[in-house]
């Protein structure tokens, strides 16, 4: 039996699922939010998880009331992992990443603060926020760049795992699970996830339920890792 050791989560739909079922935003995004509880309550396997919590896209084109109140269910959201332990209690280890230089201050403090109250845990979560795969290889390449001007690197030997290193999150998922009805990865760790399992969910993401997590898993395990072979 195969084994789930990272795990990747695109959880898409809130929005639609406001539009659904008449909801404000604000009640929407906190169901989206409780679900990220649900899933990590089942993940019991993943020694790592990613969640792709917001795109660059998001920060970019998403108006400013929608994105305020985005920022302040995330702020309210990380405080309370902090109060209650809900993190370091499980020894899981709290790491964001992407363009946090977009983000409120504020944010980024209690980010950063999450971070600190976590660290050493055996468990890791990785939450890409303001995180788009292309700006991500794009970083990467430039911070290549710069090591190669100051002779830190040789640009004609460099290997895979020399350039990994320079990525957000190095680690390839084994499995990555999208809900919300399309199909596709939208641009989500591109490099990384070349041979992961993709199992695409018609579930809006407040939607998706524990048998939806289990179908997830036993795709996952009923297919078999070739990578190239």
């Amino acid at each position: 039996m195969r084994k789930l050791t990272h795990l990747a989560i695109t959880p898409d739909g809130n929005r639609r699922y406001a539009k659904k079922h008449r909801l404000s935003f604000q009640k929407a995004y906190k169901a989206g939010f409780d679900k990220i509880k649900d899933v990590l309550e089942w993940s019991k396997e993943p020694e790592r998880i990613t969640l792709w919590a917001m795109s660059l896209d998001n920060i970019l084109q998403r108006s400013q009331f929608e994105k305020k109140i985005l920022f302040k269910l995330m702020s309210k959201h990380v405080l309370e992992s902090i109060d209650n332990g809900q993190f370091s209690e499980r020894g899981v280890h709290v790491n964001f990443f992407g363009r946090r230089d977009l983000l409120p201050r504020a944010l980024n403090e209690r980010f950063e603060l999450l971070e600190r109250e976590t660290e050493g845990g055996s468990k890791e979560l990785n939450v890409a926020i303001a995180y788009s795969g292309r700006d991500e290889l794009l970083s990467a390449a430039k911070a290549l760049a710069f090591d190669t001007k100051a002779g830190k690197i040789d640009p004609t030997n460099l290997t895979e795992k020399q350039f990994e290193k320079y990525l957000y999150c190095s680690d390839s998922p084994d499995l990555v699970i999208r809900t919300g009805d399309a199909q596709r990865l939208s641009g989500l760790m591109p490099w990384q996830t070349a041979y992961s399992e993709i199992y695409f969910s018609k579930k809006l993401w407040p939607e998706f339920a524990k048998s939806d997590f289990d179908k997830a898993v036993e795709f996952y395990r009923s297919t078999e890792s070739r990578k190239g072979k």
